[in-house]
């Protein structure tokens, strides 16, 4: 028998009593998926892959490749934008961006994998959905760090730019969540991330690596297509706040395409649905995301060098709120419990917003905060997710990685 549930520190009795019996309910519409990306895994499953293979561990082999591939960026590219700004002489190589096309495709197959794999071994279990969830979260940044890079995004210039790259893919994937939380059911659209959007990202590498990231800093895009069949035909008032005079270069394009693609997802389809359905009320638990867009837009009026000195670690802050948001809200839906939007790792960054919007702190204070704030984060992210993972696997007798090895069992307390 498992502990007492009263014995977890995540796990409330309740959620020790839903978590047992929760069953996921999802669906992708995409053509890509249903008729190559779906039987390319399970053919990989049936034929290459041994029972003993925790899907778990399949999710997180998968994870791997993009945080080698992260790493190799930034180890050659630490600011995102050096293979812009370097002389000639001293660019760095372009075949981390090739590693990381393929780490992004292998990422998309093992992620289709690792549920077929728990089927196929009969180990399907709420742990391995959330698990997966988590590790979905986390390459959330990994990829959008790789964006910047191999668009070779400018911390100092290219700001909104960067802000849309990272936004946008954890808008998509929080309102997606925030959707099946309120509808328990999880349904990818016919375009939509995982699977269209990893293709484009991976083919965006390759073409980075054999064009260079200078190609993106070209006007082909809008001198050739857009200019000409698109703003042409916008108001002259609007096109001149839009549209610098000498134009807008294949980076810009870019992330204009990347934000209106899922500003419709968002807004659009699924925000007013959800509004219509579940009232205005339901929008309390978009908090967090809300935050993680205007919190920083402010601290960049306010202090517009502080992405500049430090682009890395304002990334991993918004990753880090953004990972512990989603996944909570995740586990709330599959316990049953009511999410709790205002999430206290949050609250220091509208401390932290308030204290360089109101010029309380200097630069030198204010890196030094953010600097803390990450490491805390990480720390806290960690003893979190240990302890969850720890109380699941518990609860449900089962172990993380390993589906082979009996769980020992427990006496219950009297």
């Amino acid at each position: 028998e498992t502990t007492q549930a009263g014995a977890y520190y995540y796990l409330c009795p309740r959620a020790a009593s839903s978590l047992p019996v929760f069953k996921y309910r999802g669906q992708d519409k995409s053509l890509i998926y249903k008729h190559i990306l779906s039987p390319l895994a399970q053919h990989l499953v049936d034929h290459h892959t041994p029972t003993w293979a925790a899907p778990n561990a399949i999710t997180l082999f998968g994870l791997c490749w993009m945080l080698t591939s992260y790493a190799l960026l930034w180890f050659f590219y630490p600011n995102m934008d050096e293979g812009i700004s370097s002389t000639s002489s001293s660019l760095p190589p372009l075949w981390p961006f090739a590693f990381a096309s393929i780490a992004m495709l292998v990422y998309q197959t093992l992620d289709n994998m690792d549920g077929k794999q728990s089927r196929k071994t009969g180990s399907s279990s709420p742990l391995g959905l959330l698990f997966d969830h988590g590790c979905d979260a986390i390459n959330s940044i990994f990829g959008s760090a790789l964006f910047i890079s191999a668009l070779g995004l400018s911390p100092a210039t290219d700001q909104w730019q960067i802000l849309a790259l990272v936004v946008a893919p954890m808008a998509a994937f929080y309102v997606t969540t925030w959707e099946e939380y309120y509808t328990h059911h999880l349904i990818l659209p016919i375009f939509n991330g995982p699977t269209e959007g990893l293709i484009m990202g991976a083919t965006l590498f390759a073409c980075t690596s054999v064009l260079g990231v200078e190609y993106w800093h070209g006007y082909e895009w809008y001198n050739n297509v857009f200019g000409p069949y698109v703003f042409a035909y916008l108001p002259g008032s609007i096109a001149s706040v839009i549209v610098p005079a000498d134009g807008l270069r294949n980076c810009d394009m870019v992330s204009i395409i990347t934000v209106l693609g899922v500003g419709q997802e968002v807004f659009l389809t699924k925000g007013l649905t959800m509004v219509y359905k579940f009232g205005i009320g339901c929008l309390r638990e978009l908090f967090p995301m809300i935050s993680l867009v205007v919190a920083p837009i402010l601290i960049g009026c306010a202090d517009s060098t502080i992405l500049e000195r430090h682009p890395r670690v304002c990334l991993h802050v918004i990753a880090g709120l953004f990972v512990e948001a989603v996944t909570q809200l995740m586990l709330d839906h599959m316990t049953s419990r009511p999410y709790r939007a205002v999430r206290p790792c949050i609250v220091p960054l509208w401390i932290f917003t308030a204290l360089v919007w109101f010029g309380l702190i200097g630069p030198q204070l204010a890196d030094e905060l953010l600097i803390s704030y990450q490491m805390l984060l990480v720390v806290h992210l960690y003893m979190k997710f240990s302890v969850i993972i720890h109380e699941i696997c518990d609860l449900l007798q089962i172990w993380c990685f390993d589906i082979v090895t009996l769980y020992p069992t427990k006496t219950k307390e009297a």
